[in-house]
C-alpha cells in the first residue's frame, strides 16, 4: 500500500470488510477511479460501487470472480481483473502438505498424542497413490507439477482436455463429463474448480458415495462447490475417510458452525 501511496497523483482511501471510511474519505470515494478488493462480500461491494460513480476499474486479491461480478459490477460494465496464478504456488504447497498429513496419519497421530497414547502407524506413500484433480487450472497444474517428484498418479478433469497437461508426464487429462470416473479412481480428490453456475454443488451426496471408503476430499477452490450437509452426512456415516476444508459456504466460519464437531474433518 505504501507503494501506491507514494505515486504522483495517487490518493488511497481504506476502508472495513463493511464497507466504512472516514468521513473526510467520503469524498474521496466519489471521485475513485480504481477500487483494489480484499475480503469484501458482494453485497457491500455493490454499496461501495454506488458511492463511486467514477468507478472504471475492480482489482480482486483473490484468484476468481465470482464474489465480485456482481450483478452491479456487470451493469455497470466495470473492467474486473483478478490474482489468478499469484496464489498456485503456496495454494499447491499447501495441498502437498495436506497429503502428506493424511497418508502419514498426522490427524490420528495428534490425536493419540492428545490421549497420551503411543501407538506407531503405518503409512503409505504418495508413489502408490492416485490423486484427482477436479479442475485442472493454474492450481491444479501447480499441484500435479510439485506431486510429481513423489511418483503419484494424477488423474485431472479440464474443460478442454485436448489442451494437454503442460508437458506434465504423470498427469491424464478427462473431461468434465468424467467426474464419476475421477472420484472412483481417486485415493485423494482435490477441488480446485471455478465457482460457476454449472460447477456449484458439484460435489454432493452422490459424487461423495462414489469414491472409495477410504478417500479423502480436499476444498481449496470455493465453499459452494461443495454441498457441506451432503459432506457431513458422508463423514458422519463413513462414505469416505476423511476431508479437509480450507473454504466455506460462509466465510468466516461462525463459532457455532456443526462443521467444527464434524469427524475426520480438518479446517484450516
Amino acid at each position: 500500500m505504501a507503494r501506491l501511496e507514494a505515486v504522483a497523483g495517487v490518493k488511497v482511501v481504506q476502508m472495513s470488510r463493511e464497507g466504512l471510511v472516514h468521513d473526510d474519505a467520503e469524498a474521496a470515494m466519489a471521485s475513485a477511479r480504481v477500487l483494489l478488493r480484499g475480503g469484501v462480500p458482494a453485497s457491500v461491494l455493490d454499496h461501495i460501487i454506488r458511492r463511486a460513480p467514477r468507478l472504471e476499474w475492480i482489482h480482486s486479491f483473490s484468484a476468481g470472480i465470482d464474489r465480485v461480478a456482481t450483478p452491479a459490477v456487470r451493469g455497470r460494465g466495470l473492467v474486473v481483473t483478478n490474482a489468478r496464478g499469484v496464489f498456485s504456488r503456496p495454494i499447491a504447497e499447501y495441498v502437498v502438505m495436506m497429503c502428506l498429513a493424511i497418508v502419514r496419519h498426522l490427524p490420528q497421530l495428534l490425536e493419540l498424542q492428545r490421549e497420551r497414547t503411543w501407538q506407531p502407524l503405518r503409512g503409505t506413500e504418495l508413489g502408490g497413490l492416485t490423486i484427482g484433480i477436479v479442475g485442472f487450472g493454474s492450481i491444479g497444474s501447480e499441484i500435479a507439477q510439485l506431486l510429481a517428484p513423489f511418483g503419484a498418479r494424477i488423474l485431472a478433469t479440464r474443460r478442454h482436455p485436448a489442451r494437454g497437461a503442460s508437458d506434465l508426464p504423470n498427469v491424464e487429462l478427462l473431461g468434465l463429463d468424467q467426474l464419476g470416473e475421477l472420484l472412483r479412481a481417486s485415493d485423494v480428490v482435490v477441488v480446485a474448480a471455478p465457482l460457476t453456475e454449472e460447477t456449484a454443488g458439484m460435489i454432493g451426496a452422490p459424487q461423495l458415495q462414489e469414491m472409495p471408503e477410504h478417500a479423502w476430499l480436499i476444498n481449496i477452490a470455493r465453499g459452494r462447490l461443495i454441498d457441506e450437509l451432503a459432506l457431513r452426512r458422508a463423514l458422519e456415516a463413513g462414505w469416505i475417510a476423511g476431508a479437509v476444508l480450507d473454504v466455506f459456504n460462509e466465510e468466516p466460519l461462525p463459532p457455532d458452525s456443526p462443521l467444527y464437531t464434524t469427524p475426520n474433518l480438518i479446517i484450516t
